[in-house]
């Protein structure tokens, strides 16, 4: 049996701070609840997550600001909980690397599925092994370092898991719901662009390489050689 997780709540809320406290409880989990953008950095300079969840709206701060100090932790991940929840905020929050981006007000059950749903995956799967294309281009999906043309370079959270995907379907065209999948598990919406802006940094991260992004005509994107490379 897996250990407790322990979960980071960034919220100012203390309605949502009793409402998650007691989800986390029913989880069998641990919880650290801070109010504000200062108190979390502190807390994740101090501890491992294995979750975070942001409430967008704090008293110092955008919670967003908070993914590079959340993804500093290879083993930690987030999800975004806020009633700032137009398609342009989710399509920010998604592409900064949040596993799921929530809409305030939350149902506790729809929280609770949500939550377990992303911890039941981190931590049942095994260690994945590097992924690597030829000699030169090598994925480490637990550090989200990519070996490419000679240099290093460090992905998002999402950007790793959409890289992680295509390599592991070099070839074949993937879809819109294919990449959202892939990305945060959940089928495509209409309007939704956040593949198309991974993808297109993920191609300036492998640029110079021998494998490229290409557009599938009415299908999606493939990975695959260069032959001009």
């Amino acid at each position: 049996m897996s250990s407790p997780a322990k979960i980071l709540l960034v919220d100012d809320d203390v309605v949502i701070h009793y409402m998650i406290e007691d989800i986390t409880r029913q989880m069998g989990h641990s919880i650290t609840c801070v109010a504000d953008g200062a108190g979390g950095r502190a807390a994740l300079k101090d501890d491992h997550f294995d979750l975070v969840i942001l409430d967008r709206r704090l008293p110092d701060t955008d919670g967003l600001l908070l993914a590079q100090d959340i993804q500093a932790d290879p083993r930690s991940s987030f999800i975004v909980l806020s009633s700032l929840a137009t398609p342009n905020d989710e399509l920010l929050g998604l592409g900064l690397g949040a596993l799921d981006y929530v809409a305030k007000p939350v149902e506790p059950a729809v929280l609770k599925a949500r939550m377990e749903r992303h911890l039941a995956t981190r931590r049942d799967a095994p260690a994945p092994a590097t992924l690597s294309i030829g000699k030169t281009f090598h994925l480490n999906p637990v550090t989200r370092r990519l070996s490419v043309a000679g240099r290093t370079e460090c992905l998002s959270p999402a950007e790793c898991r959409l890289l992680a995907h295509f390599m592991q379907n070099i070839d074949i065209p993937q879809s819109r719901s294919d990449i959202s999948r892939a990305i945060g598990g959940r089928e495509w919406v209409y309007g939704d662009r956040t593949g198309d802006v991974l993808v297109s940094r993920i191609r300036k991260r492998i640029a110079g390489s021998a494998l490229q992004i290409i557009t599938v005509h009415s299908l999606g994107y493939s990975l695959t050689e260069d032959p001009d490379v």
